[in-house]
């Protein structure tokens, strides 16, 4: 799974600890940071990171490209665009919308339906979560939130929802 940074790496192995305990379909998911840029840059380098791994480890059944929203800001293509060149190459886009901060404030109880704009997404999560510290750790993600809690935003999301479903855990 190609990731925008650290906080979606540790989110990524937030999920891994669900399905082992879920004892979902056996499953290990390789996060790969991919260090921020704008979309058509970081499919570029998961592209040349997929395959560099491939040649290292065999090939992965799936492939997942995570990333902000709000990165369409910077110009260089908009999320259709990177959903289409994505598809191309056979990488599942998952886009959080608006950002990391902001797919954590809607897995706070009650707050699913909830998207505030990006600049004002971490001073909320941070308004229900006091101890939020970027990145957060998995253990403190597994601290915080249970599957219930992704599951209530993937049933309004459907890039979370496909995610999950592929990764075996709804």
């Amino acid at each position: 799974m190609a990731v925008e940074g650290e906080s979606e790496q540790s989110f990524v192995r937030w999920l891994q600890t669900l399905s082992d305990e879920k004892g979902a379909a056996h499953i290990h998911l390789d996060a790969f940071l991919l260090g921020g840029g704008g979309f058509k840059t970081m499919l570029e380098n998961a592209m040349r990171e997929h395959k560099r791994r491939c040649k290292a480890k065999g090939a992965y059944e799936d492939r997942f490209l995570l990333v902000d929203e709000d990165r369409a800001d910077q110009g260089d293509w908009p999320i259709a665009e990177l959903k289409r060149e994505a598809g191309k190459h056979k990488f599942t886009l998952c886009v959080q919308r608006p950002n990391h901060e902001g797919l954590l404030l809607r897995m706070m109880p009650g707050m699913e339906r909830e998207i505030p704009d990006a600049a004002s997404a971490r001073a909320k999560l941070k308004g229900r979560w006091a101890g939020y510290e970027k990145p957060a750790r998995a253990q403190t993600l597994w601290r915080q939130f249970s599957l219930d809690d992704i599951l209530r935003v993937a049933a309004l999301d459907s890039d979370v929802g496909t995610l999950l479903r592929r990764i075996g855990l709804m």
